[in-house]
This record gives C-alpha cells, sequence and structure tokens, in this order.
C-alpha cells in the first residue's frame, strides 16, 4: 500500500508498547501506520481518511465506543471503515465489551490474542482490501454524478440550441397576412432555421455513432478545394446575414485526399460554420488550403471571440461548449467540434486549435494525409470502368401514390405537396388503414412510416408483399436512420429507406428511379 493518508491504519493499543510494537510489523509488511492515544483521536481522525482501525479490546471503554460510534454513524453511505480489534482473556465474571453497536455500524474483525504476526498482517491486509472497493465505489459515485451534471448542463444547451430555431420558425408561422397566406421570406426563414435543426439533430446523431464505432466511410478521391468551396457555398447566407468578410486563399494544384466525401464536407463545414458563429457582426474569416509534409492543410482563421486558454485543451471534448467561455451568446451543443476531431481521426488526420486568447480570435488547422500515387492509379482505372453518367433528370411521370403517415400534419403537407405535382395521392393514417389502401388502389409508390399505431411499417410492408406483390415500390419513411434500421427495413420488403424529414425532391428523385408498375398515367408533371 502507498503513503496515502486514506489508505494510514490507525492503531489504538493504551497498554504497554503495544501500539508501538503493532505499528512496527506493519510498516515492516509496507503498510503506514498512525498511532493514537485513544478512541477518541480515532474518532478525529476518521474524517481525515482512514483505511482501517487496529484497536486492542481494552481501548474501548463504554464512553469511548459511544463516541467511536457516533464518529462511524457521520460517514458517507459508501464508507464502512474496517475494524481489527485485539481481544484479550475476559476475567471471570466480567461484563463483555459493547461491541454490538460498532458491529452494526461497519465491519469488525476480532482477533484472538496472544497473536501471530502473519495472521495480524493477514487481517489487516484484508481489512485494506475491503476498504479500498469502497474507495473505488467513492470514485464511481463521484463520476456517475460529474456525468449527471454533464447531462444536465448539455440538456439545458441542448433546449437553447432546439428554441432558437423553434421560436423564429413559430413566429414566421404566425406572420400570416389576413388571407392566412405567408410571404416568400417567411417561408425561406422557416426553411432555413428547419435545416439548421436537421443539422443540430444529425451532428448529435452521428457523434453518437461515431463513439459506438458505427460510422462506416465509403473512401474515394476528394479534391479538399470543393469540399471547402462548398461548404463556404452552404454557409454563405449566414455570412451575408451577419455582413462577414471571407477570404479564400485557394491552392493552386489539387488537394486530393482519400475519405469519404460525404464526411469530409462535414468536417470543412463545421469548422466554417464555427469560425463564422463565433465572429461578431463585420467581422473576417479567412479559409486558406495548402500543401505541407504530405498532408492537405485546411486553415481556418477568424477575428472573433475567441478561446480561453484554459479551455484549448478541451475544445474537442464532447459537452466542452456547455461550460466554455467562448461567446456564450452565440450558443453551440459542444458537439459540433467533438464531431470533427473524431471524423477527422477515421481519415487518419488531426485537427489543432489555437487563441491568443478571448476577444483574439481563432485558429482551426485540419491536417489530412495526400493520397498517394497508388490511390490516385487505382481510383483512375475505378473510374474508366465505371458506368456513363446518367442522363438529365427527366419530368416526373403522374403517380399513384399512398401516404401511410400517423402524423396528421406531415400527412396532410405532404400530400398537398405530391397532389400539386400532378400526382393522385390516397392518404392513411394507421398500418390497418394503410394496408387496405395499398390493396385497394394498388399505387406505384407508398410512403410508409415505420412507426405506426396499430401495425407498424414492417407488418404492413410483410404483408403487403404477400396481398399485392411486388407491384408497389414501397419506401420506409422513418426517424430512425442509422444502418441497421436500414437493413431491417429492407429485410421486411421495402425498396427503399428515407430518413425523416423527408424531403420532396428525396421523393421525387424516388420517383425517377423508379418506372411506373401499376399507374396508367403518362402525363408529365
Amino acid at each position: 500500500m502507498s503513503g496515502d493518508r486514506s489508505e494510514s491504519i490507525l492503531v489504538v493499543a493504551p497498554i504497554g508498547r503495544d501500539a508501538e510494537l503493532t505499528c512496527a510489523q506493519l510498516t515492516a509488511h509496507g503498510m503506514r501506520c498512525r498511532k493514537c492515544r485513544d478512541v477518541r483521536e480515532v474518532a478525529e481522525r476518521i474524517g481525515e481518511g482512514a483505511g482501517a482501525i487496529v484497536a486492542t479490546e481494552e481501548a474501548l471503554h463504554v464512553n469511548d465506543v459511544y463516541v467511536l460510534g457516533r464518529a462511524l454513524n457521520e460517514q458517507p453511505a459508501w464508507s464502512e471503515i474496517p475494524i481489527v480489534i485485539l481481544t484479550g482473556t475476559t476475567p471471570a465474571g466480567a461484563k463483555p465489551r459493547p461491541l454490538d453497536g460498532i458491529s452494526r455500524r461497519t465491519n469488525v474483525t476480532l482477533v484472538d490474542r496472544p497473536v501471530r504476526i502473519k495472521s495480524l498482517v493477514s487481517a489487516v491486509q484484508s481489512a485494506l482490501r475491503a476498504r479500498q472497493r469502497q474507495y473505488d465505489i467513492r470514485d464511481l459515485m463521484a463520476q456517475l454524478e460529474e456525468r449527471v451534471h454533464e447531462r444536465d448542463r448539455f440538456l439545458a444547451v441542448l433546449g437553447h440550441e432546439l428554441r432558437n430555431p423553434l421560436g423564429a420558425i413559430l413566429l414566421a408561422a404566425q406572420m400570416r397576412d389576413a388571407d392566412g397566406k405567408l410571404d416568400g421570406a417567411h417561408a425561406d426563414l422557416i426553411e432555413r432555421q428547419s435545416h439548421h435543426l436537421t443539422r443540430l439533430v444529425n451532428d448529435l446523431l452521428d457523434l453518437s455513432r461515431v463513439a459506438a464505432g458505427k460510422i462506416v466511410l465509403k473512401p474515394k478521391l476528394v479534391d479538399l478545394r470543393d469540399s471547402a468551396e462548398e461548404s463556404l457555398r452552404v454557409l454563405q447566407p449566414a455570412v451575408e446575414r451577419q455582413h462577414l468578410t471571407v477570404e479564400m486563399e485557394r491552392c493552386q494544384k489539387p488537394l486530393i485526399v482519400r475519405g469519404d466525401p460525404v464526411r469530409l464536407d462535414q468536417i470543412v463545414t463545421n469548422v466554417v460554420s464555427n469560425a463564422i458563429k463565433y465572429t461578431p457582426e463585420k467581422g473576417h474569416v479567412r479559409i486558406a488550403m495548402y500543401e505541407e509534409n504530405g498532408e492537405a492543410v485546411i486553415k481556418v482563421t477568424d477575428d472573433g471571440v475567441g478561446i480561453d486558454p484554459e479551455r484549448i485543451g478541451v475544445i474537442f471534448e464532447l459537452f466542452a461548449q456547455a461550460e466554455n467561455a467562448i461567446g456564450r451568446a452565440q450558443g453551440g451543443m459542444g458537439i459540433g467540434l467533438a464531431l470533427v476531431r473524431n471524423l477527422v481521426q477515421l481519415h487518419e488526420g488531426r485537427v489543432e486549435a489555437k487563441s491568443d486568447g478571448v476577444g483574439k480570435g481563432s485558429e482551426f488547422t485540419i491536417y489530412l494525409p495526400l493520397a498517394t500515387d497508388a490511390q490516385v492509379a487505382e481510383q483512375r482505372r475505378t473510374d474508366d470502368d465505371a458506368a456513363p453518367p446518367p442522363p438529365p433528370a427527366a419530368a416526373v411521370p403522374a403517380r399513384t401514390i399512398v401516404i401511410v403517415e400517423d402524423n396528421d400534419d406531415v400527412r396532410h403537407l405532404l400530400s398537398l405537396k405530391l397532389s400539386r405535382l400532378g400526382h393522385k395521392v390516397v392518404t392513411a393514417r394507421d398500418g390497418i388503414e394503410g394496408l387496405n389502401a395499398l390493396i385497394g388502389e394498388k399505387p406505384d409508390l407508398a410512403l410508409v412510416d415505420l412507426g405506426l399505431p396499430g401495425m407498424d411499417g414492417f407488418a404492413v410492408a410483410r404483408e403487403a408483399r404477400i396481398r399485392v406483390g411486388d407491384g408497389i415500390v414501397l419506401v420506409a419513411v422513418s426517424g430512425f436512420g442509422q444502418p441497421d434500421d436500414k437493413r431491417r427495413a429492407l429485410e421486411s420488403g421495402f425498396d427503399e429507406h428515407i430518413t425523416k424529414p423527408a424531403e420532396v425532391r428525396d421523393i421525387e428523385n424516388l420517383l425517377r428511379r423508379f418506372p411506373p408498375r401499376n399507374s396508367a398515367a403518362e402525363a408529365s408533371v
């Protein structure tokens, strides 16, 4: 055992040299001892931390036992300090010492005297091991308590982040005129804030998948210059709203890396978005791209709110933003940068943050390994063998579509939009009603929510395949978008899976991919 105070043994043996001899033997076996004058001193020192108590029976007078019992009662819930009592021979007619009050409050081991050194050492070592398990429980409780605090902080920030776009959406929706119509600007605001909400949810879910090792990269050769330009295009409305000046220093030659294009876009977009978010109005953001030591480098610099030097080390930690000093007014859940770091590491790269302090701007640098000549050659061979690109998107023929959705608003709006595009739309609000609609209408395509009352979407698909066959394109629509969810949907008989929120253009793309199966309609929309 180490010399930590919490592992020391309190020894009380007031007669003769018992205390001195006991400490000498225990010290010789690597244990630390503290001699105490009496039980009252033991009771005082318990609060300072101790591994065990060794006491001779004659040290435990009635009043002292009461004092020790009271001290034991004041211990935290996890603590039951072990006590080893060296018993003596009780004279005939003498009353036994009242040890029951102590043994009810903690673990007591009685060792008869004369005691062998080996037996004493063994008993005390066992007591210390039991005490160590208590300390382990204490530390685990402290960790769990900290996790609860982290969760509460995160939920508070999450509520803030969700309420901001939701508040904007609600206010914009209430800006209808006397005829109930909404102007284009407010409709655009609703769409923009809805996309923002979707990104928040997707980042949170992606981070969870990374932590669980469920992110599967689909690598190909990517020019990081394209990723940077695409991220800036997506974020241009935010740049214009804040009247920022954004400079992009484009590398003259391609910065080719091998990675997942979607995830690389996500990495760059999150870092650039972070710079835009924390740069005040009329501020400056600079994006530089270059090659260095066999790596592609993207450096994003801003003159925004900066980072407290004490926070640099944890800026990429999950939920770090929940208590971060940088620009709390701008919000942030602390998941964007954590996701960036994890995705960069999956691509065998690294990301670094620098700042001279609060109010002095920030610099984030992404390093990714450049693709090798062999990888470039392999990609070229793959491209040469690939099928020719598809022709330009043709007009979507009118179809018969069944929507099975239990959310009244989603069902109504989706039906209204598809009907305006010229499709015949039939709706159902639960699984049983939906199955009957599929059997009766035999549509070209069905959009089926998976979480339906009565009969879930999986059961609807299985039964529809039995009753109607393969004449219907079945599309699962679900808020669950993990690979296992998609696999289960396909195994149940669905042709495709769309993750909510589903957009009309996603449905139109499906209609282009699947030709009409049952409808005789040939008119174009």
